[in-house]
């Protein structure tokens, strides 16, 4: 019987399709392409990450999907070699036509800058078929892929099985696959996730609960965000621009990018090694242990990286008032992981010159030990038993018996997205010795809106134009000088800005026309007639083929032993 099964399976893959192999490359670029709408990632620590120096370096990260616009800036210089291949044309040419891929790849890209992507097209907006999925997964073996990740899925079906194979023997030569759980918000299995060789991921959102419609049950390993509601995840589309989508479709490349960050650390592990451990460095949330909803927890980039001591305090903010600066921040990233035991407090009259001032247990510290109309420096660290974080970033206050107007907004920062232009600054450094109450947009030189927030997208652009933007900072004296301006031309080939009340859902790829994605793309549960017909004949002359061998190889020892 064993001789049989092995002349099927020789059968099965002399049928299999014949994929080209080309060489891969790898090229160092570093980068965290989306200030000012980073949730998702502080969430689950890729900042601390990189400030560690991990990026995922020489990881190969096949995303099979719609395909990749291997064209836009912050993914053309970190493609592989030979860019991938379209399946479902039959061609070398994967370019994206939907959005989708493009979306998962810039996930990728963003947590582990430095892993090199193969673009594998698997399907189109209307879907895709699981016998383009078995090629690609032998297309991204044979070519030395690490990591494969699929934001894509189906219901269990005899053509679904046909993936496992190509499965086996992947995992097998140290190849770790990731895939997402599935929006339908029901413990019914999802494939490939639920394929016991795959990372199988759920959603959290922005609180980090459970994203009302991502999938759950006992075959959940992790957790990642993927947005919920009117917060969602900012990656790449096609167009050199960006735009938001939410699903379990986002969170597993987030889990794909901490892999490669973790196999970038230490070369030398395997698939089985990282996924364990990427299972023992998650942060548990919901019932301790593994649960359904968020199966070992939610992903950990700064784990992944090496990362032991406490991460920096969050939130430090210092205002200076009469002969005072009153000090205040926020409880690490891993406070829950680390048993911080103190913080300490740094100071200087230039930021070249900050040196250890005292340690507290609060959240909060008044420097009374200040001069007037002196300029102040300060950032603070937490320490435990594992050792001292890093800095928290670097605040400055003026202590003054008199509030002036506060200084300007800086690192002002525009990209162009799908909803419109957005815009992000960071707070002025002097708030002028009162709290700042709100911040000033101007477009070309006009006031076009005051927010309260140190963001705002500007969906009153129109195409083929040329905008300039800058913001001031205002407190209870005044407002602040311009910050610098920034300039963006909307192209002529721009989407515009979508309807906010058209919700009317794309049949094909559970997509909004705001481009809030709902669900990973879909596979049927079973294929069109016509290829199930063709491979239901392949098999029976697979095994009749199988039988004959094993005849003849059965006849051929029974002759040996006369």
């Amino acid at each position: 019987m064993k001789k049989l099964w092995i002349c099927v399976l020789v059968l099965m893959l002399v049928f299999g399709a014949v994929i080209p192999t080309v060489s891969s490359e790898t090229n160092d670029t570093n980068g965290f392409p989306y200030p000012g709408d980073d949730w998702a990632w502080e969430m689950i620590g890729t900042p601390y990450a990189h400030q560690l120096g991990e990026y995922g370096d020489d990881v190969l990260v096949a995303v099979m999907d719609t395909g990749i616009d291997y064209n836009h800036p912050d993914l053309k210089d970190r493609m592989w070699e030979g860019i991938g291949y379209d399946f479902v044309n039959n061609n070398d040419d994967p370019m994206d036509n939907d959005g989708h891929g493009t979306h998962v790849a810039g996930i990728v890209a963003s947590v582990a800058p430095n892993a090199r992507l193969m673009a594998l097209k698997v399907m189109e907006e209307e879907g895709g078929r699981w016998v383009e999925v078995a090629q690609a997964i032998k297309f991204a073996r044979e070519n030395g892929a690490d990591i494969i990740t699929m934001s894509f899925g189906g219901e269990q079906s005899p053509m679904a099985q046909v993936i496992r194979i190509q499965m086996n023997f992947a995992y097998q030569q140290g190849v770790l696959m990731v895939a997402a759980a599935g929006n339908d918000n029901t413990d019914s299995k999802f494939y490939p996730a639920a394929n016991e060789q795959v990372i199988a991921v759920s959603a959290v959102d922005s609180n980090m609960e459970k994203a009302s419609y991502s999938n759950y049950g006992d075959w959940i390993e992790l957790a990642a965000p993927g947005g919920d509601g009117g917060v969602r995840v900012i990656s790449t589309i096609p167009g050199d621009s960006y735009g938001y989508k939410m699903g379990t479709s986002m969170a597993c490349p987030f889990v794909t990018g901490v892999a490669a960050i973790m196999m970038g650390a230490d070369p030398g592990m395997s698939n089985v090694e990282i996924r364990e451990a990427l299972w023992e460095q998650a942060i548990d949330l919901g019932e301790p242990g593994k649960d359904p909803i968020y199966g070992y927890g939610l992903v950990n980039a700064y784990r992944a990286a090496g990362g032991r001591v406490p991460t920096p305090p969050l939130g430090l903010t210092a205002k200076g008032r009469d002969e005072r600066v009153e000090l205040s921040w926020e409880i690490p990233w891993d406070e829950g992981l680390s048993e911080i035991e103190g913080y300490r407090v740094y100071r200087g009259i230039s930021p070249d010159e900050i040196e250890f001032y005292v340690s507290t247990e609060d959240l909060a510290h008044v420097d009374n030990d200040v001069v007037n109309e002196q300029r102040y420096y300060y950032y603070i660290t937490a320490y435990s038993s594992e050792g001292e974080s890093f800095p928290s970033d670097t605040v400055m206050a003026v202590s003054r018996e008199t509030a002036v107007e506060p200084s300007a907004p800086r690192d002002m920062e525009a990209i162009l997205t799908e909803d419109g232009v957005r815009l992000s600054w960071v707070i002025p450094e002097d708030d002028g010795g009162e709290t700042i109450t709100g911040y000033q947009i101007y477009r070309d030189s006009e006031e076009i809106v005051e927010v309260e927030v140190t963001e705002y997208v500007d969906t009153d652009v129109v195409v083929e134009n040329t905008y300039t933007y800058s913001v001031t900072a205002v407190n209870t004296v005044g407002e602040s000088p311009h910050s610098e301006s920034v300039t963006v031309t909307v192209p002529e080939d721009h989407t515009e800005p979508p309807d906010e009340n058209d919700e009317e859902a794309d049949e094909n790829d559970g997509t909004t026309d705001d481009e809030t994605d709902t669900g990973p793309m879909p596979f049927p549960s079973y294929e069109d007639e016509g290829f199930l017909l063709f491979f239901i004949i392949i098999l029976i002359i697979g095994i009749a083929g199988a039988g004959l061998v094993y005849y003849v190889l059965k006849n051929k020892e029974e002759k040996k032993q006369y």
